[in-house]
């Protein structure tokens, strides 16, 4: 009697004759069987290749029996493994009953988990008004081993793991039985897990992420939100987003801003560049123009211009760009001694492309490292208000800390504006009045 076997090599060809040593001690489903050749051919589902392959692995044992190669046994033994492919011919022949073995890997039950999760997750998908996704898949540490173990055995080196099948053919179902849900790798709006073979569903609902600017005109306005016991520590930017929060149904916002301006400081003129987050939102595709406006109803102080939706990218490169920065703002300075205009035209002669090595200052480090910085002013222009008094329009690098460039902080800021007029000066108020990023309008 001839003896199938892998080794022989030259009478089958290595797909058939690889499958047939497989099927003479696994049974598999149509999908973990051809997902142990997944990475041959192209443009076929695992279920196709797996089934592909049953249909000419029966067609060669049953051309073998007739020619008595194999006994009937035998034959019968790997037919019941290929499974429902195999049952008419059985039937033919007399050969057993109707029943099949269970697939090794996943039990035959991994077709009716794809078409049970791929509906289950379109209502949840539209809940939270996705368009985008992405699927996940967290599967049973013991089918993956028994994957894995199969594959060691033969020597498979053809194949892809049961997860990536998972995710992909349920991004697959879930487009096609609904036209409005897209897969999308780049930019998507949520992740879809699924566990297998639990059939448990999760969404990880990412931020809706919109592009934009904000003005403060008032003063004592932070940026995030500042919470004590007795309530927010100052009326804050987030604070004023919290009208959009809730018509999106968002948990909460986040603000990423390129720089950050003292609480006491204004952001006036072009406005600081800003991307808005909104965690877990329940609705991102309203207008833009709508939640601007909605936003501008929240605060007579703060105001807002939205420009586009934004990606994740977009806020590291907005961190990544902080430092780029060029900002003109506006400071009124008191002077201990008197100010001339010749000691104001001193001043701006001196601090022109001017290098200034700044420690961190005094009274944020308690917050903050203490680091050496190195930011250059490049220009600026000074008017005197009164006697003591004179305002500047100071030009400079990004990150430059503006009160103790004019006060010196005993000497943690050299040059300073102090140093330059031979008498102790301190801005009693700033505003922000240009926000420029590199490579940005």
């Amino acid at each position: 009697m001839h003896k199938l076997s892998i080794e022989e090599g030259n009478e089958y060809l290595y797909v058939t004759s690889t499958a047939i040593e497989i099927l003479k001690k696994y049974p598999l489903c149509d999908r973990c069987l051809g997902r142990l050749f997944a990475k041959l051919g192209y443009g076929w589902s695992n279920r196709q290749r797996g089934e592909s392959i049953k249909r000419v692995v029966l067609m060669e044992l049953h051309n073998m029996l007739r020619n008595e190669k194999i006994e009937k046994e035998q034959f019968e033994a790997i037919a019941r493994n290929i499974g429902e492919h195999a049952q008419p011919l059985l039937r033919k022949l007399g050969l057993g009953n109707d029943e099949n073995t269970r697939c090794l890997v996943c039990g035959g039950l991994l077709d009716s988990f794809i078409e049970d999760v791929s509906r289950r997750s379109i209502p949840i998908l539209k809940a939270y008004d996705i368009k985008r996704f992405i699927v996940g898949a967290k599967v049973s540490g013991s089918i993956i081993n028994r994957e894995n173990q199969l594959k060691l055995e033969f020597r498979l080196g053809f194949g892809e793991s049961i997860k990536a099948e998972i995710r992909r053919e349920i991004g697959k179902l879930i487009q096609s039985l609904d036209k409005d849900l897209t897969v999308d790798f780049d930019n998507p709006e949520a992740t879809l897990l699924v566990e297998y073979p639990a059939g448990a569903i999760y969404l990880q609902v990412n931020s809706l992420l919109i592009k934009g600017r904000y003005w403060k005109t008032g003063r004592m306005i932070s940026q995030a939100y500042w919470p004590t016991p007795s309530g927010p520590k100052y009326y804050s930017i987030e604070e004023a987003l919290w009208s959009v929060l809730r018509i999106i149904g968002a948990e909460r916002v986040v603000l990423h801003a390129a720089g950050r301006e003292d609480v006491d400081a204004r952001m006036l003129g072009s406005g600081r560049p800003a991307i808005f987050e909104f965690k877990t939102p329940r609705k991102r595709h309203l207008p833009l123009r709508e939640l601007e406006q909605e936003a501008n109803k929240s605060s007579n102080y703060v105001s807002f211009r939205f420009e586009d939706y934004a990606s994740r990218k977009d806020v590291q490169l907005y961190k990544d760009d902080m430092a780029k920065t060029s900002k003109i703002y506006k400071a009124l300075i008191v002077s201990e001694e008197p100010i001339d205009d010749d000691k104001l035209k001193e001043l701006e002669s001196f601090f022109v492309d001017r290098l200034i090595m700044q420690k961190t200052p005094s009274r944020v480090l308690h917050r903050r490292p203490n680091i050496l910085r190195r930011r250059k002013v490049y220009s600026m222009q000074c008017l005197k208000i009164w006697e003591h008094v004179f305002e500047c329009l100071i030009n400079a690098e990004g990150g430059l800390y503006i009160k103790e460039l004019v006060s010196g902080d005993e000497g943690r800021t050299t040059p300073s504006f102090s140093e330059v007029l031979g008498a102790p000066a301190r801005c009693v108020e700033l505003d922000v009045v240009s926000v420029k990023l590199r490579g940005h309008p």
